[in-house]
């Protein structure tokens, strides 16, 4: 008799499609989970979702530590206005484990659905908040990923050029287009894998304009085989940045397996890393990275949910360049229900 595993169930289920969303109704039951970013599309769920409605909960998670630029005053004015009381609770990105139970214990007196707005979060956060509330006596019932792209990603074409025109020139010129350094190779308790260490480890990666992110893991830990999973970007005038980040990783010099999944539908991304945990899971150690967009983290976050023997591992950046280097404009609004994947 065949049980069927977590990773085949997930492979035959048929996943939600990523929702249009023009207006946000949430009810006086409902929480709203937003964290103060510093790109304009911090606000962009929250402003929605009030022009509709004005009782529903907030919690806003505060970036440790504190940079300046960030909106938060920005979301705690938006609130006030609005008649809102949000409840704050603080996420050190240099610190981050155990975030998952404290945003558990937040929500916990919650009765409707839980809205959790990735827009601003790291991809670390929305891998722990998604794994977080899949370990709810309720799992994923009742909770909702919401979504606004931007207008503009940050770096251009130009930038880009000009930055590898000087890497040609100048073998010592270091290429910073919107972090620089890793502050450490982030492992927090919550998503380290229940696996036995030892064997092969397969390293799974999203390639970012920051290549010392793919340089320090590589540095760290040393991985047997390395896949990397390139974004796709939905709109023709960004599919350029695929192969600009190849170039700046210097990908071509890696022996590694490429798979190309949408930056936006972050179905292929779930389906490609079951498959790869499917292929390879009796003989090799997974070792998941998210540092691609927001919604492929988002599909890490699934997969991890469920998928507990996998070892989820994070370059946090040491330093960011000016937040005006960073996405601009608040685009279409998406959610995402999640109740499908209630077990």
């Amino acid at each position: 008799m065949h049980v069927t595993r977590i990773d085949e169930r997930l492979a035959t289920l048929t996943k939600p499609v990523l929702n249009p969303a023009s207006q946000l109704k949430l009810s006086s039951d409902d929480c709203l989970v937003v964290c103060g970013g510093f790109e304009d599309r911090t606000l962009g769920i929250l402003k929605n979702a009030v022009a509709a409605a004005s009782g529903f909960k907030v919690v806003i998670v505060n970036y440790q530590p504190f940079m300046a630029d960030n909106r938060l005053g920005d979301i705690r004015k938006l609130c006030q206005q609005s008649g809102l009381k949000p409840v704050e609770t603080s996420y050190d990105r240099q610190s981050p484990a155990g975030f998952g139970v404290t945003l558990l214990e937040t929500v916990s007196g919650v009765q409707g659905r839980i809205f959790l707005d990735v827009s601003a979060m790291s991809r670390l956060l929305i891998v722990q908040c998604l794994a977080a509330l899949a370990d709810r006596d309720d799992g994923f019932r009742d909770c909702v990923v919401a979504y606004a792209e931007a207008t503009n990603y940050p770096p251009s074409l130009s930038d880009v050029a000009e930055a590898l025109k000087q890497a040609s020139e100048d073998p010592m010129h270091t290429i910073l287009l919107l972090s620089s350094g890793v502050f450490d190779v982030t492992v927090v308790p919550e998503l380290s894998s229940t696996s036995i260490g030892g064997g092969q480890t397969r390293l799974v990666a999203f390639p970012t304009f920051s290549a010392d992110q793919l340089t320090a893991l590589l540095n760290e830990l040393g991985p047997s085989t390395l896949t990397f999973i390139n974004g796709n970007p939905p709109s023709a005038h960004n599919q350029w940045r695929t192969g600009a980040i190849a170039t700046i990783n210097r990908m071509d010099s890696l022996p590694h397996e490429g798979l190309n999944t949408s930056t936006l539908d972050y179905r292929e991304t779930l389906d490609a890393l079951l498959r790869l945990y499917t292929r390879g899971s009796e003989r090799e150690r997974l070792l998941v990275s998210p540092t691609g967009s927001k919604m492929q983290s988002v599909a890490v976050g699934l997969f991890r949910a469920f998928v507990k023997d996998v070892q989820i591992v994070y370059p946090t950046p040491k330093e960011f360049r000016s937040p005006t280097n960073y996405t601009k404009g608040i685009g279409q609004l998406y959610t995402l229900p999640l109740d499908v994947f209630v077990n």
